[in-house]
């Protein structure tokens, strides 16, 4: 049933429809109940409805060739349906109601001025077959008929004017809706450019481009946003830096390219350690770098960065003929408000731990105190 709604919500199925209807009925006209026979005329004209309606069946919805196809059988439509109404007598025949199947094919198929010519051709045609049909013709029945005929036949330019407006209004609809598609479609692609260039010019901002971590203006930005939050709070917010031990020496025994790798190794271990949790690994500058972590008292983040310190000595850089680099650090921690009054307070105090660590051995971890007094471990 659906396919059958969907088939008639086409006008060309509808018309197919209206015709195959206009079909059967002919088989009614052909039946003479008076010598109980079919008139032979009738006859061919439904054989000629039948081939026909195949036909158009045949090119339904096939390319625009079968609009030509279309256009001729409204002529020989025409022909055919006043040649019926002149064998049963002109304007005593009832077959004239095919007419209107032919002017509502015409106004649904074709423009008004189409239409409009076919609707004048039509009355001049059922006319014309009255007039000269064989049998008795009255004057004021063919005026009478043919005012009739007249009114119902005007309609259907009226109606093809209706429809080429609302085929009109369907086209501009299908292009507004089309353009607003594409309108959507680009501005969807320039807002993913904007949000991608957007994204771009922001870790170009905060990231550095060599470890590809925040980089330093990014370190001392969050380090007083952490700072604002812990004295909201009340939680501690420590930070922890890292010095290379030797690096310079690295450069000047290996070469630059391998002492950015040493740092894109160590920065790729710190990320992999503290992935999943809060705190923030960043590039303080040269061969230094420092983790960023926010509620975590100094006792806690020097455990942490002691275990870092220890992940890192694990790292090792290969080297052109074929052995292995191995690489320490020292690393100090400060926490506010434990062991500092303000961010950049913080930051000193985490550099001069890491200071101490550096100057009394390498490879060891030392938290700061105000009076500079040293806890470390051994490397």
């Amino acid at each position: 049933m659906p396919i059958l709604f969907r088939f008639l919500a086409n006008s060309e199925a509808l018309l197919i429809t209206l015709r195959m209807f206009i079909t059967s009925t002919l088989l009614l006209f052909a039946w003479n109940p008076y010598t109980s026979s079919f008139d032979s005329i009738m006859l061919a004209a439904f054989g000629y409805y039948v081939l026909t309606t195949a036909l158009m069946l045949f090119f339904y919805n096939k390319g625009d060739g079968r609009w030509k196809l279309w256009r001729v059988l409204l002529y020989t439509d025409l022909a055919a349906v006043s040649a019926m109404v002149y064998v049963q007598g002109g304007v005593q025949s009832d077959v004239y109601y095919a007419y209107y199947g032919l002017l509502a094919m015409a106004s649904f198929m074709y423009n008004c001025k189409f239409t409009s010519v076919f609707s004048l051709l039509t009355n001049a045609a059922y006319l014309t077959v009255m007039i000269v049909a064989p049998g008795p013709a009255p004057v004021l029945d063919i005026i009478i008929r043919m005012a009739f005929f007249l009114f119902l036949s005007t309609m259907f330019p009226v109606l093809s004017l209706l429809e080429t407006r609302h085929q009109e209004s369907n086209t501009v609809s299908s292009r507004l809706n089309q353009e607003k598609e594409q309108l959507v479609q680009e501005m969807e692609s320039i807002s993913r450019q904007v949000a991608e260039y957007t994204f771009d010019l922001h870790n170009k901002a905060v990231l550095d481009q060599l470890t590809d971590l925040h980089n330093h203006s990014y370190l001392h930005s969050q380090l007083i946003i952490e700072v604002e939050k812990a004295k909201q709070t009340g939680h501690p917010v420590s930070l922890v830096m890292f010095d290379i031990d030797n690096f310079k020496r690295v450069n000047d025994t290996f070469g630059h390219l391998i002492g950015d790798e040493v740092l894109r190794s160590i920065s790729q271990r710190l990320k992999e350690v503290l992935k999943g949790t809060y705190h923030t690994p960043c590039r303080a500058g040269g061969e230094e770098l420092a983790v960023i972590m926010p509620d975590m008292p100094v006792d806690e983040a020097f455990v942490l960065a002691d275990f870092l310190r220890q992940e890192i000595g694990k790292v090792k850089v290969p080297l052109a003929n074929g052995e292995f680099l191995r690489i320490s650090t020292s690393v100090g921690v400060a926490s506010f408000p434990e062991t500092s009054h303000n961010h950049q307070h913080l930051l000193d105090c985490a550099d001069q731990a890491m200071y101490v660590a550096k100057t009394s051995g390498k490879n060891r971890t030392c938290r700061y105190n105000p009076a500079l007094e040293e806890s470390h471990t051994a490397g």
